[in-house]
């Protein structure tokens, strides 16, 4: 997976590099310490967060927001993803797993269910507030 979807949506498996990760972008280094993972860089952030999700437990997400753009990455395991485009009235279905990244910009509904226990780190431009979490069920 390495697309823009739309302008709303950018979903991209994050590569890996065994010495350094090159530019300025994102990458993921392995080493026998473990993994570094660097999924944003030079942004300003307002909010930051971890997550993660159950199998067979409710959906996460089904909402959008008018203000706040998200990027999450996946750390481990499977997400059925649902996202639709408020404007365009376009969707997009897929399944996102451990390593990929996902920019969710405003105006653009977001849905997730685990396929398998998951763990997701998320940052996002704006602070929470609930003002800005607007209901719209796509799972």
């Amino acid at each position: 997976m390495n697309s823009a979807v739309t302008d709303k949506l950018r979903c991209e498996r994050i590569a890996k590099f065994r010495d350094v990760i090159p530019g300025d972008g994102p990458g993921r280094l392995s080493s026998p310490a473990g993994d570094l993972v660097r999924f944003a860089n030079g942004d300003t952030y307002r909010f930051a967060a971890y997550w993660d999700c159950l199998p067979g437990g409710p959906c996460r997400g089904n909402h959008y927001h008018l203000d706040k753009t998200e990027v999450m990455f996946v750390i481990s395991g499977e997400l059925r993803a649902a996202y639709y485009d408020l404007d365009t009235g376009q969707r997009f279905d897929t399944v996102l797993v451990a390593g990929d990244l996902v920019t969710v910009h405003p105006r653009l509904v977001h849905s997730y269910m685990a396929l398998s226990p998951t763990q997701v780190v998320e940052v996002a431009s704006h602070a929470y507030s609930p003002s800005d979490t607007h209901p719209y069920v796509l799972l």
